[in-house]
């Protein structure tokens, strides 16, 4: 039977006691607690920097872009919109000597927009000698040779997937500005409400195919221009001009879409906008931009879109035939959706961008355009036939994604901390509990042997604090 010993209070423990309760001294603490320490700093050091490292990563790398699907069938996308334009006439035998100025005048705007070399003959034609048009802009300078034509005297044949159709009631609306006929387009004069319209087949004649009559209202056309652009686009991805019989053009179409995680990205790092942060469409800021370039250099207005004036911007004169001089030195093409604009004066070569960006859902239209001149017993040369398709039934995909998302930072961070530092969410709340007096446990410490029980005794030491 063992004897009870009373455990004296706090305040009344002696020195004896003390002694005790003390333990022995251990001669290596000091180097296992510098060990310690020295161990710790580098953990957080290296911590600190491989944190910094896969910081980067997610606030400075760029959007990714990758395949989404391979197999995307043509029916899934819109089929582009597709302008035909008058670009160079040529007036008959019997026509005055004012329709031929005309026509040499129509023919050098429509190099300058259109930035083609004009003939021989016109880039040695001296500027003054259009005097009494010195002041006609050169918006008007269509309505000044007066073709007085209409759509159809224009087109003579039209198919569409195969099917032989109106030109002018089903097919081709004219543009607000210039002599120009475009399809399928959204942003049209007196557009068909169900535009755009789509294919589902690929290949020749499989969907638009169009004759235009080389002979229009006593003016023979030279050569034709065939944009290729976006619905809802002002300006085209394709360009082509060509004075041959036949204007084939096959299409290759690239879609392209964004995850919404993008948006944490800036605009010039994901070059795309979401619908919602649109303030312009794609097609307004190039126009705007290459219309901005010209009224810096000629210090005139090229309004040839009426919805992209420049805003804030102190109204300008409008460019009129005696600024084509100017124009043509400066020049660039107004029909192409190109956002570097090249400048090259007295053997300097620079570039201009424009920092224009599509919407992130869109589709890219690349064409790969061949022509040709009929001969032999087929040729009529009295029409131009243009044949627009898709080359293949099915296009790529493409998909923009965030190079790191906020959790694989996450992720990594944790993995970081766990192998440098052993740390995890729940390790860091205990340890921050046990540093707190309040919540931390009491430690039992032993006791000498009693010399008259001989068995030992244990208790636990108070607490001084509490």
């Amino acid at each position: 039977m063992c004897t009870v010993i009373k455990l004296p209070a706090c305040n009344d423990v002696n020195d004896d006691d003390k002694l005790a309760l003390d333990r022995p001294k251990d001669r290596c603490s000091w180097f296992r607690r510098l060990t310690r320490i020295i161990i710790m700093i580098l953990g957080f050091g290296l911590t600190i920097y491989v944190c910094v490292l896969s910081s980067e990563r997610y606030f400075k790398y760029w959007v990714q872009t990758t395949i989404d699907r391979t197999d995307v069938h043509v029916s899934e996308i819109a089929f582009p919109a597709i302008t035909i334009c008058p670009t160079h006439v040529t007036p008959m035998a019997h026509s005055t000597r004012r329709e031929q100025r005309l026509s040499m005048l129509y023919n050098l705007v429509q190099s300058f927009r259109w930035r083609i070399s004009p003939p021989n003959h016109l880039n040695q034609l001296n500027i003054n000698e259009f005097e009494e048009f010195q002041n006609q802009t050169l918006l008007n300078v269509d309505s000044i040779l007066d073709l007085g034509y209409s759509c159809k005297d224009l087109f003579l044949e039209c198919t569409w997937r195969r099917q032989e159709v109106d030109c002018c009631s089903l097919l081709f609306r004219k543009l607000k500005i210039g002599s120009c006929y475009v399809f399928n387009s959204i942003i049209a004069e007196n557009a068909d409400p169900t535009w755009p319209w789509s294919v589902a087949d690929a290949g020749f004649k499989s969907a638009l195919n169009i004759k235009v009559h080389r002979i229009v209202q006593g003016i023979r056309l030279t050569a034709i221009g065939v944009i290729v652009q976006e619905p809802g686009q002002y300006v085209g991805s394709s360009v082509t001009y060509s004075t041959d019989d036949r204007i084939v053009v096959g299409l290759q179409p690239q879609h392209f879409t964004a995850d919404p995680g993008a948006r944490a990205r800036p605009v010039n790092m994901r070059y795309c906008y979401f619908r919602d942060e649109l303030t312009q469409s794609f097609s307004e800021c190039i126009v705007r931009c290459h219309l901005s370039y010209i009224a810096k250099k000629c210090e005139c207005d090229h309004k040839l879109i009426p919805s992209t004036n420049p805003l804030n911007e102190k109204p300008l004169r409008l460019c009129t035939v005696a600024d084509l001089t100017c124009i043509q030195q400066n020049g660039v093409s107004l029909f192409y959706m190109g956002n570097i604009i090249e400048e090259s004066k007295d053997n300097v070569f620079n570039t201009t961008y424009c920092e224009c960006y599509p919407t992130c859902d869109h589709t890219q239209y690349h064409a790969a355009t061949f022509t040709d001149r009929l001969s032999g017993s087929d040729s009529r040369s009295d029409h131009i036939e243009v044949d627009v398709y898709f080359q293949e039934e099915t296009l790529f995909s493409y998909r923009s994604t965030l190079h790191i998302t906020m959790l694989d930072l996450m992720v990594s961070y944790g993995g970081i901390a766990g192998l440098f530092l052993g740390l995890s969410v729940l390790g860091a709340i205990n340890f921050v509990l046990d540093r707190i007096i309040i919540c931390s446990k009491p430690t039992p410490q032993p006791i000498k042997p009693d010399p008259e029980n001989k068995k030992v005794l244990r208790f636990f030491t108070c607490n001084q604090n509490t």
